[in-house]
């Protein structure tokens, strides 16, 4: 991959655009993570990228011959994290920081290298160093501002991208960055007003139009939206985001013909066969939504005969027959989906689910333990195949399933899975130990999982300490409807506990000892 076609270091955070991490602001550049706040010199020679898989051995046997090289460590790190191995980048970035070397381009590479890795904390607190640091610097503001906002904290993201406006006011990406956190915020008129500045700044780029159509088409005024992609269109014919948005605010307002004429346009810039084989689902997609199954039909068979090696085309293809009912026909398309070395995710995904779903334990199970073969790092895989490993009644690899999940997530779902393993294979002393921390620690979680009341009580009971059993199901009891069945069964628990207490021997009184 060469350095001037590569993708720039960013973030790709969830609706939000993607950040450039270097200094300068161009949403095509390619250059390096160098946090800066001076502006490059306009009339400065660019150098030749050179390409990466030049670039990583020199660094690499660089580095061999004086491993305390720092500046080699970074761009190595930066060079890691762009051929995506941030795990790589960040062995390099803590050697970095631990070593010395607190600079704001350390911190910054170390925190997108943790983002990309999931560890959230941990890419804050680096972003925050890295702001501390260069506290004007527009390329680690965006970022910071991106991450907060992915945190949900809209307050503090609003305070920096509004320091990162007050010191780039030519910056058109720090306007923008603004009028997205306004945007999350639904400040949609504020957010239109960040998006005019930008566009004042660069008033080629239909990028700002896009949003700003974007803005309108969240508050569902479909015909503001469709006429602001319209003059980003008349700015940039070839567009690709103003065209698609386009094409879909069309198709909201049923308006097939300049949906399609839309897509049409974007099918001949596409320049690769998954590009254009997507184009092409769109459209199916748009006649589908229509009731117009002739046409969808066709257009989907159309993408698998066009581009046979594209998978996609399968699976978009079962997923349209699976919701006309015709199920053999979604099971053959998502099988052809998931291609000969069985290692397409998504289609196994979905064989894993309609197995699951039709109680077909052994299918479901095979299914999703492939897809944690070649997605091990997919939090939702190892939580799937553990699901389906404890309908099996195969605790030992539901409990290595749901540990993996909970290791990538931390999400309670896996940890509630855990426990319940341990329940069901009477290893009552960890689910204990497990349900016991999420009722310390997640309150609302519990709450919402008023369940998990009852097995405290069991594993609680099954460990000895009846006290604390009983003050469980007194609790669950407070949520059950007065007069259930499952009422009545914990007031019997309750009642057995009880019972069993008052039969207990009362311990005979110790002689104190003569002086």
């Amino acid at each position: 991959m060469n350095r001037s076609t590569r993708l720039p270091l960013a973030l790709a955070l969830a609706a939000l655009v993607t950040f450039v991490v270097a200094a300068a602001p161009s949403a095509c550049s390619g250059a390096k993570a160098a946090p800066s706040p001076s502006p490059s010199v306009a009339a400065s020679p660019t150098p030749t990228p050179e390409p990466l898989d030049k670039a990583i051995p020199r660094l690499e046997a660089k580095l061999k011959i004086d491993p305390n090289d720092k500046q080699t460590m970074l761009e190595l790190a930066q060079d890691y994290y762009s051929v995506n191995r941030p795990d790589l980048a960040l062995g390099l970035t803590q050697k970095v920081i631990a070593g010395g070397l607190k600079s704001a381009q350390a911190y910054y590479i170390d925190g997108i290298s943790q983002i990309a890795v999931g560890h959230q904390k941990e890419s804050i607190a680096d972003l925050e160093t890295a702001a501390t640091i260069d506290p004007t610097n527009s390329a680690v503001l965006d970022t910071l501002t991106n991450l907060y906002l992915r945190a949900n904290r809209p307050a503090d993201a609003e305070r920096v991208a509004k320091r990162a406006v007050t010191f780039n006011k030519d910056n058109k990406d720090a306007y923008l960055t603004l009028g997205q956190v306004y945007n999350a915020q639904k400040k949609y008129d504020d957010a239109r007003a960040q998006y005019e500045l930008a566009a004042k700044i660069d008033p080629k780029d239909p990028h700002p139009l896009v949003l700003e159509g974007q803005s309108y088409a969240d508050q569902n005024a479909i015909a503001l939206a469709s006429q602001m992609f319209d003059r980003a269109i008349a700015l940039d014919p070839t567009s690709q985001e103003a065209l698609i948005n386009k094409a879909r605010t069309a198709a909201l307002e049923h308006n097939v013909k300049d949906a399609i004429a839309a897509y049409q346009t974007l099918l001949t810039l596409q320049t690769t066969d998954a590009d254009k084989a997507a184009v092409i689902d769109d459209e199916a997609h748009t006649y589908a939504v229509e009731k117009m199954d002739a046409e969808a039909d066709q257009l989907y068979r159309q993408a698998i005969a066009s581009y046979p090696k594209v998978s996609s085309t399968h699976l978009t293809y079962g997923d349209y027959l699976a919701f006309k009912n015709d199920i053999p026909g979604a099971l053959r398309e998502w099988t052809s989906a998931v291609g000969p070395n069985r290692d397409n995710p998504e289609a196994l995904s979905r064989l894993g689910d309609y197995y699951a779903q039709k109680n077909d334990i052994t299918n479901a199970t095979a299914n999703y333990k492939r897809l944690t073969e070649i997605a091990q790092q997919d939090p939702r895989a190892w939580l799937s195949l553990a699901n389906a490993s404890l309908a099996a009644k195969n605790f030992t690899q539901a409990r290595d399933a749901f540990r993996n999940s909970y290791a990538l997530s931390h999400s309670p779902e896996a940890l509630v899975g855990l426990a319940q393993s341990d329940y069901l294979s009477k290893n009552y002393k960890e689910c204990l130990t497990i349900y016991t921390a999420l009722d310390k620690n997640a309150p609302g979680f519990i709450k919402q999982n008023p369940q998990i009341l009852y097995f405290l009580g069991q594993c609680s009971q099954n460990t000895g300490n009846l006290k604390n059993a009983r003050g469980f199901y007194a609790r669950f009891l407070q949520v059950l409807k007065p007069g259930s069945q499952a009422a009545k069964q914990t007031k019997d628990l309750i009642a057995k506990i009880d019972a069993s207490e008052k039969k207990k021997p009362i311990p005979k009184a110790t002689a104190k000892p003569k002086h």
